[in-house]
Order: structure tokens, then sequence, then C-alpha cells
């Protein structure tokens, strides 16, 4: 009965986790320190230059994931960003699907939904299998959830 407890106490933590990052997009490749002391300001121009997007996106905030800063010749540290409307968060999404790939000062900048760590991982797993079926030509579509037959 408690592991039962735990178990539903759990997904439901990580479904909260999950609602809490439905606005948020993960920006990867932008060099560290050009952002400055106003992250949040630098990110709207850089979505707007990038995406061809009328005007700045309305972000309620921005910031590089919490982690030492790298040492030179490493990857940069991604940033989280907080759009306001989801909408918003969608097009951006969409037009960054379009436009790839994203150059930004000679660097390649790749943006993704921001999941959950176990969500990332169940995604990954799941990646290859997508990738086999989309080469064969009759399969046009694939479930969510790979049923297993034994």
């Amino acid at each position: 009965m408690l592991t039962s407890q735990v178990k539903r106490l759990d997904d439901k933590c990580e479904d909260l986790e999950g609602r809490s990052r439905r606005n948020n997009i993960r920006v990867l490749g932008v060099p560290e320190g050009l952002e400055g002391p106003r992250a949040t300001d630098f990110v709207a121009q850089l979505l707007q230059d990038l995406l061809g997007l009328n005007e700045k996106p309305l972000l309620d905030r921005a910031h590089r994931i919490l982690r030492e800063k790298p040492k030179e010749g490493t990857p940069p540290r991604p940033f989280v960003v907080r759009v306001h409307f989801f909408h918003i968060r969608s097009l951006i999404l969409q037009r960054a699907g379009e436009r790839s790939p994203l150059l930004y000062k000679g660097r390649r900048i790749s943006l993704f939904p921001d999941y959950t760590s176990s969500v990332a991982k169940k995604r990954a797993a799941f990646g290859a299998v997508k990738r086999t079926l989309r080469s064969y030509p009759n399969v046009k579509f694939y479930p969510a959830v790979l049923p297993r037959f034994y």
C-alpha cells in the first residue's frame, strides 16, 4: 500500500513538473557571455532575429541552466526560456523547425521544448524506433506508445 502511494505521489510530482515547464523552451548553442546582464531581453531579440518574428516575443524570464561556466572548448550552457503565451511558444518552435539550421554568429543554435529529465529519457529511448519506422515507405503513422508482442 505504501509503495503504491509513493508511486502515485511520484507520478503526480512528475506531472506537475511537466505542467510547470509547459511554456518553456531550451535554447542551445549561444556562446557564453553574449547575453550581458539582461538575458531576457537578449533572448527575445535573438528569437526575433533568428526566426523572423514581427516583434519580440513576450518572455517572462530567461537564464542559463545552473551549473558552473564551461571551460574553453566545451559547449555553452543552454538557456531556459519561459514564454508568456503558449501559442507564441508553439510558433517559436514551429518557425525553428522550418528555418533549421539556425545560425547565430557562425554557431548553430537549436531550440527544443523543455522536458523533465524522465520524459527526455523516454523520448530518447523511443527516438531510434521512430527513425527506423520512418525509413519504411508504407509506414505513415506510428504509435506514441510502441506495443511489444512476445
